[in-house]
């Protein structure tokens, strides 16, 4: 039952899933029984796009050693979780998924989590309101995030580069897992979680980011670097299963990273609150819960309506 499980058991049911449909046996009735699965809890979504992920590095892997790679078919249907988040999963039907796509345009709304396996077995990711354009060539592997935030799974490829591109910067890699993040008034963010990446900004000389390491760039130039671990790499994604976590992060910065979510604003009653620290895991979807569980903790007063989230003094 959806919320008894544990994340081990996710992880095993959502290997078997990604699994079978790498065999290739994945009838219309498979499909529905996938669908209702996945909209059962918004953690199995985020733990078969990882499963699926492995498998096609691993594929991938296989193909270098020396082992031929056969096309096998990627499924596309939109779920809709319990949890009001709707996802669509790995893009093309059937066998006409094996054909090349030279280029494409993946979107998301607000709300909506959406994980697109890609024509060389990357897999890219895309959080709320977000957009990015797919170009493939027979020489270079094009992505660009025109807004919001994505994670590339880059599938190993040595002699094509995989190229993303976002607000001016140029990243190229032949392998590895990486977070962009590009929002409205806020610097870049390049986080690389697995690999490496050369990095070019504008006109300036190139530069190495290494596994383990979070970009901000503000203008052109790199405004700061960080070293980050596997918790904090771990809470970056939080939003691949439908969540928000904080770590002694302000109210006001919290409020917005709920309003790319949610139609409901969080309002805050004063520059004092608005300043006050908060930290814990939460529902994307729910801003609600979060006002609550803000308030018992932060010794405020929460105002809750159809319209509008409130926070002030008792």
């Amino acid at each position: 039952m959806a919320g008894t499980e544990t994340a081990e058991e996710i992880d095993r049911r959502a290997a078997m899933w990604a699994a079978r449909l790498d065999h290739g046996a994945f009838s219309l009735a498979d499909q529905r029984e996938f669908d209702a699965w996945a909209a059962e809890d918004p953690r199995r979504l985020g733990a078969f796009a990882r499963a699926r992920a492995i498998a096609l590095h691993s594929k991938q892997a296989s193909a270098l050693r020396g082992g031929a790679v056969s096309e096998q078919p990627v499924m596309a249907r939109r779920s809709l979780l319990a949890a009001g988040v709707a996802v669509a999963m790995l893009s093309g039907t059937g066998l006409a998924a094996a054909y090349w796509r030279r280029s494409q345009r993946l979107d998301t709304v607000r709300g909506e989590v959406r994980s697109v396996a890609l024509d060389d077995g990357s897999v890219v990711t895309l959080n709320t309101l977000s957009r990015v354009s797919v170009r493939y060539t027979r020489s270079v592997r094009e992505v660009v995030l025109m807004y919001g935030e994505a994670l590339f799974e880059v599938a190993v490829d040595p002699v094509r580069p995989f190229v993303m591109r976002a607000a001016g910067v140029v990243l190229t890699t032949y392998d590895g897992s990486f977070l962009l993040k590009r929002l409205n008034q806020s610097p870049l963010q390049v986080a690389a979680l697995a690999g490496s990446v050369h990095m070019r900004v504008g006109q300036e000389q190139a530069q190495i980011l290494t596994a383990n390491q979070l970009i901000s760039l503000g203008g052109n130039d790199v405004s700061s670097r960080r070293s980050i671990d596997a918790r904090q790499g771990d809470r970056l994604l939080a939003w691949r299963d439908g969540k928000i976590e904080f770590h002694d992060e302000s109210l006001q910065a919290a409020a917005a990273e709920f309003a790319r979510f949610s139609e409901v604003p969080i309002e805050l009653a004063d520059r004092n609150v608005a300043e006050m620290k908060i930290t814990g895991l939460f529902e994307a979807n729910d801003p609600a819960a979060f006002a609550r569980a803000a308030a018992r903790s932060l010794n405020l007063r929460a105002e809750i309506s159809t319209s509008r989230i409130l926070l002030g003094y008792g």
